[in-house]
Formats: C-alpha cells, sequence, structure tokens
C-alpha cells in the first residue's frame, strides 16, 4: 500500500517513521513492526464520514476457505490467502479477482491429529508480509509432505503480486534442527504457524507454536532470506515441548535492524530469579528480546517472566495468547528514563508496561517481584494485542475476553487505558474506559486509522464476535477517547462469521475483514458527499477566554451553500468567505471562522452543518476543552473496584489526578489507604502539577483474610479535595473437581452412538476461569456441548459436558479432554474409551414361561440388540406353532451388544391347555426369531356341588408333584470350536414327558451365550450354543475359560427347576 497519501510527504514520512512503520516499502500486519495497528494516513476516513450515512459495504467476494489471514493491500492489488491453500489478487475497489485463486497445494487436515482449534484444514494462518520494492508477498502454508496424507510440511512460498506465480528459488521447506539448542527437531504435524510475518533486512521470519498442545512442539523462530535460504531456526525450549509461540495471530515485533520481540506461552517456564541480559535456555511465560547474529542466527538477548510463571504454566494461563506491541517513542516515553516501552499482556490479564531496552528478567523487583515499568490489573483474559493512538496524549487499547458480563464467563471488554506520568515520573498507562458491551471470545486486536496526530480524525476499528463460533460477528469502529468512562460506538455493520482474533485490512480509506465462511468484504465510502472538510479540534481552552480556528470546506460538485449552522453555542461562525448564499464550483473553497467559547469545564463536542440549495446537508466536527481559570482538580475513575481474589492474591489498578484548571495545582495533603490496600507512585507533598498535566498512583490489593474490604486514596489541593474509592472481595481459592473423569463406552457397532457426560465443578471459594479446554475431535469421540477457552465458573456452579463415540472403525478407541483452570488443581484430562463392533443381527433366545396360571402367564425371553438400537421386541403365542396373537415386549433393552431379559404378560388362555410361543427381535440389520417353546396352563378347577366325595377330598388336598424336570449335563469340562460353537449334551428324566428350558452362560456377570432347547421325557440329545465375540476373545488365550452355566427347565404343567454348574471350556486346536 501508498503510505503517502492526502497530506504532504514530509509530513507522512515524519509520521511512519515515528510510528515505526516501515517506510512506505512493506504492507505487514497490524500496520508497522510495532505492531501498534496505527494506520496514521488514513485521512478520508474520519468520524464525519461514518456518522454521515454514506459509508458501507462496497462489496463481499466468496473464496475458498476460511479466512484467518489479514488481507493486505499493496500497489494496486488486495491480497487474500485462505486455509484451503488458495490465494487471490482482488480490486481493492470491487473485489473482483486480478489473479488466482493460486494453489498452493492440499491443505492439512485437522483432524490428523485430533486437533479442533483451527478446523477442519490448515492451510494459510498467519498474515503476509509484502515487499512492495520487489512486489513479492510472502507467507506461510502447510501441506503432506507427499500427497494428501501423512506426515505434514511447511514451507515458506514467495508470491508474484502482479501474476500470483511462485518466485525462482520458492517455495522453501521449513526443517531441521535448532540452532540453539542443536537436540530440538522441528515437528511439523504438531506445530501451527499463527503470529504475522515480519521482514527485516531481507529476512522473512515466521514463529511457529502449537496445535492444541499436542506433542512434541516448541516456540519456534525460523529466518528465510528472499533469495530463499534457510538463515535461522531458534527454539524456545533446550528440551521437551513448550513455550509456543502464537500470539492470537499478532506478528512478530521488531524495534530497529536486528531485533525482535516475541510472547511465548506455557511450558519451560524459568522457575528461579534471573536477571534479563542472561536468558535461561528455556523460556516459557516470557517476552523474549532476540538479536540476529553474525552468521544470521538468532539469540536470546533479553527477556521478562512474571514471577509467578510457574503458576501460569500450571495453569495454562499463556502469556503468548496476546502479542507485544511497542509504543511509538517519539509519544510514549520521551523525556523519561524509559523512552522506548512496550505493552504486553495474556491470559492471565495483568497489563505489563515493559521497557524494551531493559526487560527485567524474572523475580528482580523488590522481594522477587517483577522488575518492570508498571503492571496493573487484572482486567481480563486476553487473546488479541494492544492497539495503540498516539493522539490527544496516548491511548492503549485491549480487549479481553473473559472476566466479562456474559452468564458464561466467555466474554470481556474494550477496555481504553490512557498514557501518562506518575508523581515520580515514570510513565504509566491507567484504565480510563470500559465498553458497556460485553466482546466475546474470538474478538479481533483493534487496528486504528486517522490523519497523523490530529484530534479528531482517528477511529478504532475491530471485528466484534459474540462467541468463540464467529456467527453474527460485526465491523465495529469506536470513537478514540471515551466519554464518561466508556468508549463511544460510532458506527457498525453485520460481516457473517468472522474468522478467530482476525483483525481488519486497511488502506485507502477502505476496511477489508476476511470471515470464517470463505468471504471477504469491502467497506468504503461508495458516494462522495458534496462538501468535504476537516474535523476540527480547539486547544484546551479557559473558561472566559475564547479561540479561534477557519475552516476550510471544498466542493466535490458544482452548488451553491445556502446555509451553515452550529449545534453548540459554545462554537460561534463569523462571516464566511465568501458570503453566504455563494455558488461554488467543483473544487472552489469557502473559509468558515469558528470561535470557541467554552462555558463549561471539560471536553465540548458539536458540529457544523452546511446545507445547499438542492437539500443536501453535510456536518463536520468540532471539539475542545474547556478549563477553568483557577486550578481544579480531578479524580477518575471514581473508584477502583478489585473484586475478587483468592486470600494471599495480588490484584492492582491505577487512580489518576489530574488538573483540569488554568493555574497549578498544588498538593497540600496526601490520603494514603490502610490494608489491605497500598500505593506506590504518590507524589510528595508541596509538589505542583501543571494545567492540563496528571499524575497516576498505582494501588494495590493484598488480602491476607477473607471479606469485603473497602478504602480510598485521595489528595487535598488547592483546587479541591477529590478522593478514589477503593474496593475488594477475598475468599478461599476456587478448586476444580471433575465427576466422570474416566467413561468406558463398551462396545458400540459401527455407525452406531453412545453419549456419556461429566460435570465440572468449582468446589472451593472463588471463580476459576479455564485457561485451557481442549476436546475431542477428529476421531471416534466428539464433544455435543461446547466449553470454550476463557469460561468462567462461580464457586458452586457445575457445567456438564457430552462426549459422543461413534466408532467408524473395529476395535479399541480412545479419546481425551484436556482441562485446566487458573485454580492449584493442574491439568485434568478426562478420558474415554470403547470398543467398536460389528453391526449384527440381534440374537432372540425364547425362555420359560412364569406365573403360569389357568389363564394367563408371563412370557420371558433373553434378546442382545446385536450393538444397535431395536426398533421392534415382541412375542407371538398360540395354540399351535402357527402362533396366531401377539404382544410386545413390555420394555426394550438398551442399544448396545449385551443381553438383556425381556417379558410379556398374556391372558384369555384356556385352563389346561398347551400354548405355543417364541421372542422376535428386530434391529436396522436384521430380524431374529426365537426357538418355538411351549407352557401348559392349569387345569380348571370343578365346582363342589358336582363332585363326588372322593373327588373333593383329592381337591381339598395340596397337590404335591413327585417328579420336576431335572435337566442334566453329561460332562463339566467342555470344548469349544475354532468358530466359537459349544456343544452340550442334556438328559430329560423319563418321569416327566417333556423339558423345555434355556441355558444361559455366564462369567463375572457378563452373558458370554444363550440357547434354547426342548427335550422329550427320557431323551438326551446334543445342543449346539453359539459364544458371544467376548468369550471367543477370552479363548484365544492358553488357559481355559471358567464359567457358570444355568440351566432352568419346566414341564408342560408347570413344574421347574434350576440348575447351576460351574464349568471349564477350552478350545479345541
Amino acid at each position: 500500500m501508498r503510505w503517502i497519501c492526502a497530506t504532504s510527504a514530509a509530513f507522512a514520512l515524519t509520521l511512519v517513521v515515528l510510528a515505526g512503520q516501515a517506510l512506505g516499502a512493506v504492507a505487514t500486519n497490524a500496520g508497522d513492526d510495532l505492531r501498534t495497528g496505527w494506520y496514521p494516513t488514513e485521512s478520508s476516513l474520519t468520524p464525519q464520514l461514518l456518522s454521515g450515512g454514506s459509508f458501507g459495504r462496497l462489496f463481499s467476494t466468496p473464496v475458498e476457505g476460511q479466512v484467518y489471514a489479514q488481507p493486505l493491500l499493496a500497489d494496486g492489488t488486495l491480497l487474500v490467502a485462505s486455509e484451503s491453500n488458495k490465494v487471490y489478487g482482488l480490486d481493492p475497489v470491487t473485489g473482483a479477482s486480478k489473479w488466482g485463486p493460486v494453489n498452493l497445494g492440499t491443505p492439512w487436515r485437522a483432524a490428523d491429529i485430533g486437533c479442533g482449534d483451527l478446523a477442519p484444514t490448515i492451510g494459510v494462518t498467519a498474515t503476509p508480509v509484502i515487499d512492495e520494492a520487489s512486489e513479492t508477498a510472502y507467507m506461510t502454508h502447510k501441506t503432506y509432505a507427499s500427497g494428501s496424507s501423512g506426515t505434514a510440511r511447511w514451507y515458506m512460498d514467495a508470491i508474484d503480486m502482479k501474476t500470483g506465480a511462485e518466485r525462482a528459488g520458492f517455495p522453501v521447506v521449513l526443517s531441521g534442527s535448532a540452532q540453539n539448542a542443536p537436540g530440538q527437531t522441528f515437528s511439523p504435524s504438531t506445530q501451527l504457524q499463527r503470529p504475522g510475518l515480519l521482514l527485516m533486512d531481507g529476512v522473512v521470519y515466521a514463529a511457529f507454536g502449537s496445535d492444541c498442545d499436542i506433542p512434541p512442539w516448541q516456540g519456534w523462530v525460523f529466518g528465510v532470506s528472499t533469495a530463499g535460504i534457510v538463515k535461522a531456526r531458534w527454539s524456545s525450549v533446550a528440551s521437551s515441548s513448550g513455550a509456543g509461540i502464537w500470539q492470537s495471530g499478532a506478528g512478530l515485533s521488531s524495534d530497529g535492524s536486528g531485533s525482535i520481540f516475541l510472547s511465548t506461552g506455557n511450558g519451560g517456564a524459568p522457575s528461579s530469579p534471573t536477571p534479563g541480559k542472561t536468558p535461561p535456555s528455556s523460556l516459557g511465560e516470557a517476552v523474549v528480546h532476540l538479536t540476529v547474529q553474525g552468521d544470521g542466527s538468532l539469540k536470546a538477548s533479553d527477556f521478562f517472566a512474571p514471577f509467578d510463571a510457574v503458576s501460569l504454566d500450571g495453569w495454562d494461563a499463556d502469556f503468548a495468547s496476546g502479542g507485544v506491541t511497542g509504543l511509538p517513542s517519539a509519544y510514549f516515553g520521551a523525556g523519561t528514563s524509559t523512552p522506548h516501552l512496550a505493552v504486553a499482556v495474556g491470559k492471565q490479564g495483568y497489563v505489563y508496561l515493559l521497557d524494551r531496552d531493559n526487560l527485567g528478567g524474572i523475580g528482580q523487583g523488590p522481594s522477587g517481584s517483577d522488575q518492570v515499568v508498571q503492571r496493573i490489573g487484572p482486567y481480563g483474559g486476553v487473546w488479541s494485542r494492544p492497539g495503540v493512538w498516539p493522539g490527544e496524549g496516548g491511548w492503549v487499547y485491549i480487549p479481553t475476553a473473559s472476566g466479562g458480563t456474559s452468564g458464561s464467563g466467555s466474554s470481556g471488554n474494550l477496555r481504553v487505558y490512557h498514557y501518562g506520568l506518575s508523581g515520580t515520573g515514570s510513565p504509566t498507562l491507567s484504565l480510563q474506559g470500559t465498553s458497556t458491551d460485553a466482546f466475546g471470545f474470538s474478538s479481533s486486536a483493534p487496528v486504528i486509522t486517522s490523519d497523523g496526530t490530529t484530534p479528531g480524525t482517528a477511529l478504532i476499528w475491530m471485528v466484534w464476535a459474540p462467541n468463540g463460533g464467529g456467527g453474527g460477528a460485526q465491523l465495529r469502529a469506536y470513537d478514540p477517547v471515551p466519554v464518561s468512562g466508556h468508549p463511544v460506538l460510532r458506527w457498525s455493520a453485520p460481516v457473517g462469521t468472522s474468522s478467530k482474533f482476525a483483525i481488519p485490512g486497511v488502506g485507502n480509506g477502505r476496511l477489508y475483514v476476511g470471515t470464517r465462511d470463505g468471504h471477504v468484504l469491502g467497506f468504503g465510502s461508495p458516494v462522495t458527499p458534496p462538501l468535504t472538510g476537516p474535523a476540527t479540534s480547539f486547544p484546551t481552552t479557559t473558561v472566559g477566554e475564547t479561540a479561534q480556528h477557519t475552516v476550510t470546506l471544498t466542493a466535490n460538485e458544482a452548488l451553491t451553500l445556502t446555509s451553515l449552522e452550529s449545534s453548540s453555542s459554545q462554537f460561534v461562525f463569523g462571516s464566511s468567505t465568501p458570503s453566504l448564499p455563494v455558488t461554488l464550483a467543483k473544487g472552489a473553497t469557502i473559509q468558515v471562522p469558528v470561535t470557541f467559547k467554552p462555558s463549561q469545564n471539560g471536553p465540548v463536542g458539536g458540529t457544523l452543518t452546511a446545507k445547499t440549495q438542492a437539500g443536501q446537508t453535510v456536518s463536520f466536527e468540532l471539539s475542545g476543552t474547556g478549563q477553568a481559570p483557577a486550578a481544579l482538580l480531578e479524580a477518575t475513575p471514581p473508584a477502583v473496584t478489585f473484586g475478587g481474589t483468592t486470600i494471599g492474591g495480588h490484584l492492582s489498578g491505577s487512580a489518576t489526578f489530574k488538573n483540569v484548571g488554568g493555574q497549578p495545582l498544588k498538593i497540600e495533603a496526601v490520603h494514603l489507604p490502610s490494608a489491605p490496600f497500598g500505593a506506590s507512585g504518590v507524589p510528595p507533598v508541596n509538589s505542583t502539577v501543571a494545567p492540563g498535566a496528571s499524575v497516576t498512583i498505582t494501588v494495590s490489593f493484598d488480602p491476607s483474610d477473607s471479606g469485603t474490604f473497602t478504602g480510598e486514596i485521595g489528595l487535598d489541593t488547592n483546587g479541591g479535595n477529590e478522593a478514589v474509592g477503593l474496593s475488594g472481595t477475598a475468599a478461599p481459592p476456587g478448586r476444580l473437581e471433575i465427576a466422570g473423569e474416566s467413561s468406558d463406552y463398551g462396545p458400540v457397532p459401527l455407525g452406531g452412538s453412545e453419549k456419556k457426560t461429566f460435570t465440572i465443578t468449582n468446589a472451593g471459594g472463588t471463580a476459576v476461569t479455564l485457561t485451557k479446554s481442549k476436546p475431542p475431535l477428529g476421531g471416534e469421540f466428539a464433544a455435543s456441548t461446547s466449553l470454550p477457552e476463557g469460561t468462567t465458573i462461580a464457586a458452586g456452579e457445575s457445567v456438564v459436558e457430552e462426549v459422543a463415540f461413534n466408532p467408524t472403525t473395529l476395535g479399541k478407541a480412545s479419546g481425551s479432554w484436556a482441562i485446566n483452570g487458573d485454580d492449584t488443581t493442574g491439568l485434568h484430562t478426562v478420558t474415554f474409551t470403547g470398543l467398536g463392533v460389528e453391526a449384527r443381527a440381534p440374537v432372540a433366545l425364547t425362555g420359560v414361561a412364569s406365573a403360569v396360571a389357568q389363564s394367563s402367564a408371563t412370557l420371558n425371553a433373553t434378546v442382545n440388540p446385536g450393538g444397535e438400537a431395536l426398533g421392534d421386541c415382541h412375542f407371538e403365542y398360540g395354540s399351535t406353532s402357527a402362533y396366531g396373537t401377539s404382544v410386545p415386549c413390555a420394555t426394550l433393552p438398551a442399544p448396545g451388544g449385551n443381553p438383556a431379559p425381556v417379558s410379556a404378560s398374556i391372558g384369555a388362555l384356556a385352563p389346561g391347555s398347551v400354548y405355543h410361543f417364541r421372542i422376535i427381535a428386530t434391529n436396522a440389520t436384521a430380524t431374529a426369531f426365537g426357538d418355538d417353546a411351549t407352557l401348559s396352563t392349569l387345569p380348571a378347577l370343578v365346582a363342589p356341588s358336582a363332585l363326588t366325595g372322593e373327588s373333593l377330598q383329592v381337591l381339598n388336598t395340596p397337590i404335591v408333584r413327585r417328579y420336576v424336570p431335572e435337566v442334566r449335563l453329561a460332562r463339566s469340562a467342555l470344548s469349544a470350536s475354532r468358530t466359537g460353537i459349544l456343544a452340550l449334551k442334556l438328559s430329560c428324566p423319563a418321569t416327566v414327558s417333556r423339558c423345555v428350558g434355556t441355558l444361559i452362560l455366564r462369567r463375572h456377570l457378563r452373558t458370554l451365550a444363550a440357547r434354547g432347547f426342548s427335550l422329550k421325557g427320557g431323551q438326551s440329545a446334543t445342543v449346539h450354543v453359539h459364544l458371544s465375540a467376548l468369550a471367543r476373545r477370552l479363548l484365544a488365550g492358553s488357559q481355559p475359560l471358567h464359567a457358570r452355566l444355568t440351566i432352568a427347565a419346566h414341564d408342560p404343567l408347570g413344574a421347574a427347576d434350576t440348575t447351576r454348574l460351574q464349568v471349564s471350556i477350552r478350545a479345541l486346536a
């Protein structure tokens, strides 16, 4: 993109150098190498334009794949790259294709390692970098080493921006061992290249982190020269896995030749106090300064890690979830002892103001604390990077993604910080604004457009998302300075489904958004207003005095201007030149003198509204600040609310005291808070604060007991007395407990599904925020519910998660869900196991009737559903084996592969009769029919009046049966065939007419086989029983299988007998 736009060349170049941009020669992530997100030459993107109704969506161009990389504009071409490894060159005005799509290769499938953080495919994820001098775009992509499956491979590409063709010498394979740690070898399958690329001194640098923390992984930085030669391979840890570099997509930072700044995540954190200039070999949970050596390799020359870095490792509270943003030295730190500042923030939510020249090491502050310029917060976990607006005193914008207002806790707010100096002259950031609306997890980092540092020209742009899914996302623009403690939303538009953490592209008065649903949206001004003019900002003016500016308006078409109106009595117009009404040719101008006459203290806003004869209306923004004539003290915010922490915890915030009057403010007394509150950076008594200046005091909350605490910090001055309230609560720490941390689904047929749940409970006294939540993905286990990282579980609250087992292959399967929180219980791994079995027909075994009476009976059977759900289960019965009547089973067996008893009651039977019956069961595969069985109802009773005395005596005597159907087994040592068939030789006594019954073979309550039988009295016969798959597996060993055989039999008259035997079974060779 061309940095020199509507301003003079000298002014534009000065801005570029001060902002840390690449002197107009490079299009890169977040606009400059400091990663401020500031685009200072976008003079046409004004607040008035957005409010005027002529700014909107210009185009929506479909592309193949998700777009995570920031769209970049250079030399009239919009570069877009997708997760499908497709690269496009689009017209930046219309969205039409200029070239492409270029296919870089088969995108890598995330399911290959079961990671769902970025799915279904990974191609180009990081924002490329464009060298405009050579018209070359550099990017990385993930594919397969060979074909469309197997081992992954990472490449760096060089694409001709005119044609999309690959440059000679590219693509370059990224592989090999680290130069600083030869024992570490790059593992492409488990690494993800998320941070934006950095082009510095003819070398393109790309950083890597983990993909779902699946080992092996490390933080890596590769450097590839523009000639296609790998110059650098640096690893963040000396051994094992850890310290990934991902930064939610924020690019590697640089403040000059040979200098790189980055942040690392969990794993390998330094554990003992170490000076920053002597970095250890493993640098997890750290901000690291790398310097380029003479041979092109990289060396860690400085670092900072929080004093509790090891605890961050245990919490998975990545420092690397937020990138490192350098603050432009012309606006931040100038004239202080720390002129080169950076801001870093991660999942823990503390905002660190760092000295780029001396990062601070670990444990180098008083009593082993942090040696940093400032630490404030925590204000909510960050998956983003700070954005910077140097104008109007200097502002920093940080969106959070936890600690917010939604019920789930997986959201945060846009927080606005103002740059200032403490009472001792040290640089500070103070929280001055918090959005009233919640920002969901996956919202983007800010980008800022402006006309240099001119007040009233800046806009803060973000892609707002309601949650991690990105649906219903919006492109939003906020005013740069909060009003009454809240940033003001200026404009918004829907963008569909946003990509996670992806920022909009900027160029030539337009914004570009790549989406997760495969589109690139262009936003700009499709209608040219009839008049253009600047936003006009007046200097701070004492009440009762005035300030003047002349506003020049330019006609964009021939028109007649009829009136000029002010929206506020504090902005007064003089006579225009030429005077009204006036006819202006296209390009002609009119000068309007405006006088600012403040009648109040503080910011004042207004508009100059111009009306034409044709009924057109155009508004131009006016702003100024009124200042009291004498010294006047103002304190912000009204109160610092620390929220809740654990006993022994530490929270910090800031209170700012400003002189908003026109005379010096003298501090006469300081009122410090009592424990558990503290304060630092307090100005001394009798010191003065100049008009318009402020002091920022850092306040802290360090409770040693539980309860709710309040206090205040205040100043007495010659301009009034003010105090800032302090409040905080303390409770025992949170504690995650998981019920159902291991689940076995048992056998489930291919194509079937089984679901189980587990419960996460916070059994502690304070809320726990989930810093890791990696559900199973891509395998045979899949989460049915969502539990995003950043979710907050309140004390005593529980959440229930569900996981389905959907086997696609035979045999054992396993999966896991990794969960961690910012409590002390560490990593929880919920495990899932199951067995994929073949879908098969059900097994239906007719059993023995029970509760047989004269006219009713209960039919019994055993049914194995065959691993599926039964669609039907019923009995047929009748006086012959043709049956004729059916009755459904009282209950259906549960889906799965285990046998279960079923029954049905029947009535209206004839006394003294024989009935045939059988069981029938149907699943999606087949229908199974049980063997025929019989029952005999009891004979009818005869009325006493019709009986002889002898018969009456018989009926009144209890019937005692002398014979029972005792079925015998010939032997208890048995053999099974290689196909799993067991032969049982049974005999029925001659004292009964028939033995009808069921054989059931069990081991440890598991049914191994079941079969019905029917023998005539005095008969011996061999019954063949099919063993289950479990029994066949148990027989595969060399030892015999010991089990219990139950033989349940009855005769036609209802007499019954049950025999239980211990048997041993061997498999035939």
